[in-house]
């Protein structure tokens, strides 16, 4: 059996933990990127295709043209929401194709990229918006993932054609899982024995913050509600922005807690919770009624925008509350995420649609 991950970048470094996943358990796989991630995690096949990526002047052009990928980000509805592009998208797409095909031809001789059983569409994007080359791959027998993370469906919405050549949606979004009932979930793999170790700076009780998109994660209601703790009680927010993947790892280990995200809806959290959990770290994050009992489990600081500065208050002056939430955070990734309790149950669902023999 031989499965490819199709991303356009490696977001947060997960991806690579699915291709070891598929591995461990005597699958061959690989992973194809179309750009480099600006934080520069590990690549497998990187095509470096032009007029993509997270160059400035691309998101000025995006934001002229008003691309159907820069809708505002919403939670909490029913809405099923489809790329709609405008005129002028379209245009511009369709000349990024011209430039794409031959680049993708001469990369599909040298890495046999059609030559594969099973394909999973990170964000249920193919190469092709009109989804040419998922319909071709259809049409010959392979199978179709499209895993969804998150700001793909929320902001962008779902391509059409993909959509509806997809074997199987999946997501690790709690409010897309409620949100589409074609949708199952699976947990995001992730490797703890890579994290260092919390070792907190002496001082004042460090908390940390890294949002990638501020409005997602409320992160100016945040910055507030420490800056206001600040005045009361020896406490210091690290916002970390900008930084390589290494950097941010190390900024994260001198704190003693950590703040996912408070914004409203069913956000939950992601990588960043991930790693602080596994490092041993006191984790804070918003979840919804519905998603806190789906993880009965689960071993966060829970806090909203109205009581966050509550939270943030207790878990600063009780130390013993703090150590309790940190020592809950490695058992529970390694029970929830670990990269290969994920790839058993990717395989399982393989065998379930009846693709492995």
């Amino acid at each position: 059996m031989k499965v490819l991950h199709v991303s356009p970048q490696n977001y947060t470094g997960v991806l690579q933990l699915y291709v070891r996943g598929h591995r461990a358990l005597g699958a061959e796989s690989r992973l194809v990127t179309f750009y480099r991630a600006k934080n520069r995690y590990e690549e497998d096949i990187c095509l470096d295709l032009p007029f993509v990526g997270p160059m400035e002047w691309l998101w000025k052009v995006k934001r002229l043209v008003r691309a159907g990928s820069l809708r505002v980000p919403f939670t909490g509805t029913t809405e099923r929401i489809w790329w709609s592009p405008g005129r002028i998208e379209k245009l511009l797409l369709a000349l990024r194709d011209l430039a794409w095909a031959p680049l993708l031809k001469r990369a599909d001789a040298r890495f046999g990229l059609e030559d594969f059983d099973i394909y999973h569409l990170e964000g249920g994007m193919s190469f092709f918006r009109d989804g040419r080359d998922v319909g071709r791959l259809k049409a010959a027998g392979r199978h179709i993932v499209s895993n969804y993370h998150g700001l793909d469906l929320r902001m962008r919405g779902a391509i059409k054609p993909v959509w509806e050549v997809t074997d199987v949606h999946i997501t690790c979004e709690f409010d897309l899982f409620r949100r589409f009932p074609e949708i199952e979930y699976m947990f995001l793999p992730f490797d703890p024995g890579a994290m260092p170790p919390a070792r907190p700076l002496p001082g004042p009780v460090r908390i940390c913050h890294a949002p990638r998109i501020r409005t997602v994660k409320g992160t100016d209601r945040i910055i507030r509600a420490v800056e206001e703790l600040r005045s009361e009680i020896p406490v210091e927010l690290v916002l970390i922005e900008g930084m390589s993947h290494s950097e941010a790892l190390a900024a994260k280990a001198g704190c003693s807690i950590a703040i996912d995200q408070i914004a409203d809806g069913d956000m939950g959290y992601g990588v960043n919770s991930l790693e602080t959990l596994s490092m041993g770290m006191a984790t804070v994050t918003n979840l919804s009624d519905e998603y806190a009992a789906f993880i009965p489990d689960h071993p966060f600081v829970l806090a909203t925008p109205d009581t966050l500065r509550r939270v943030l208050r207790e878990l600063v002056l009780d130390a013993d509350l703090r150590a309790r939430h940190a020592a809950a955070g490695p058992p529970w990734i390694e029970a929830r995420h670990s990269w290969l309790k994920v790839a058993r149950d990717m395989h399982a669902m393989y065998a379930r649609m009846g693709w492995t023999t």
